[in-house]
C-alpha cells in the first residue's frame, strides 16, 4: 500500500466527468430533438441519473449538471421557455439522486454554455445583453458548488460568461474550443482568449471539445499562459455538421478513440501541466474509468473546487 507520505507527495489533479449530453442522447429511447440532452430529462430523466451515476462510479470528482441546452434563447426559439425553471430544477434533482444513490463525495458544477450554439463565431450581440442572459443562468444554478463556461468560440460571450459567474464568489473555470487553426472560430488567437478573461480571475483556464491530438498539440502553449489549466477533449469524427446548424444526430463517434488511446493523451496533458482534466463529447463513463484507473497511482484525484490557482501544476 502507497504510504501517506508519498501519497501526499503526488500532483494533485482535478477529475471532471466525461461527455454527459452526449452519453445520455446516446442512450435515450427515441428521442430526437434539437435541445438534445434535456429534450431527454424531460422524456426519460431516469437516463440522467443513470449517466450521472455511472460518471461518479467511474471516478469523477466534479459533474456538471445537465444544462447545456438550456439556455433562454435556446428554449425560447424551441417555444418551451417557459420551463427554463423546472428544467434546471429538473437537472439539479437528476444529479442530486445519483449522488445520493452512489454515496460519493463529489461536487456539483453548474454549465454556461455558448447561448445560441456550439462552433459559431462572434455573436452579434452587445455585452450588456450576454451578460444580463448569462446571469440568469447563473440564478438559476446558484446552488452549484462550481461553475464551467465551456465551449467558448470567442472572448465576447467568454467575459460575459465570466462576469455573470464572478457575481457568486463561487470558483469558476473557462474552457475555449480552438479550430484546426489553433485559433478560436471567431478568430482570435488563443493567447488574446486567455488575455481578455485572466482579469476575471477563473481558478482555471481550459481546453474543451476538440479533438485530443489538436489538445496536445495546444496545451504546451496554454500552460504558459495561465497558472492553472486543463483539458478534456471529444471523440468526433467532425462537428462541421453541427456548425452549419445541424443537430447532434448527425455526429459521428470516433472509433480510434478508446479508453487507453484517451488516456496517452491525458498523460501527455498533465506532463506539459494540465491540473484539470476530463472529458468531453464522447468520451464516456470507460474512459473516465480507465483513466482514474491507470493514474491512480500517480496523482491525487480531486474535486474542481479544490485547485489552488497559485499553486498551478507544480
Amino acid at each position: 500500500m502507497r504510504s501517506k507520505e508519498a501519497k501526499a507527495n503526488m500532483r494533485s489533479i482535478a477529475l471532471l466527468d466525461g461527455g454527459l449530453g452526449q452519453e445520455i442522447y446516446r442512450r435515450a429511447l427515441g428521442v430526437s430533438s434539437p435541445l438534445w440532452s434535456v429534450a431527454v430529462m424531460l422524456e426519460q430523466p431516469e437516463v440522467v441519473t443513470a449517466v450521472h451515476a455511472d460518471f461518479i462510479r467511474a471516478g469523477a470528482k466534479t459533474l456538471t449538471l445537465n444544462t447545456y441546452a438550456a439556455t433562454p434563447t435556446r428554449l425560447r426559439k424551441q417555444g418551451v421557455y417557459d420551463q427554463l425553471e423546472a428544467i434546471h430544477q429538473r437537472a439539479f434533482q437528476a444529479l442530486e439522486r445519483a449522488i445520493d444513490a452512489t454515496g460519493a463525495q463529489v461536487e456539483i458544477a453548474a454549465c454556461l454554455p455558448p447561448l445560441t450554439a456550439s462552433y459559431q463565431g462572434q455573436p452579434a450581440r452587445s455585452f450588456d445583453d450576454l451578460r444580463n442572459e448569462y446571469a440568469t443562468l447563473v440564478q438559476l444554478q446558484a446552488n452549484a458548488d462550481v461553475f464551467l463556461i465551456e465551449t467558448m468560440t470567442n472572448t465576447l460571450e467568454a467575459r460575459a460568461a465570466c462576469a455573470a459567474a464572478g457575481e457568486l464568489g463561487k470558483p469558476f473555470g473557462v474552457a475555449f474550443r480552438l479550430e484546426r487553426s489553433g485559433r478560436l472560430k471567431s478568430g482570435e488567437t488563443l493567447a488574446e482568449a486567455v488575455t481578455a478573461i485572466e482579469g476575471y480571475g477563473p481558478a482555471a483556464v481550459m481546453l474543451n471539445c476538440f479533438e485530443p491530438e489538436l489538445m496536445t498539440d495546444a496545451m504546451p502553449e496554454l500552460v504558459d499562459l495561465y497558472p492553472t489549466v486543463g483539458g478534456y477533449a471529444n471523440a468526433f469524427k467532425s462537428v462541421e455538421a453541427m456548425a452549419r446548424g445541424g443537430s447532434a444526430d448527425a455526429l459521428e463517434v470516433r472509433s480510434d478513440i478508446s479508453p487507453e488511446a484517451y488516456v496517452a493523451h491525458v498523460r501527455q496533458w498533465m506532463a506539459d501541466g494540465a491540473s484539470v482534466v476530463g472529458g468531453c463529447c464522447e468520451i464516456t463513463p470507460a474512459h473516465i474509468r480507465h483513466l482514474a484507473h491507470v493514474l491512480a497511482g500517480e496523482c491525487n484525484f480531486i474535486r474542481f473546487s479544490q485547485l489552488d490557482p497559485n499553486i498551478g501544476a507544480v
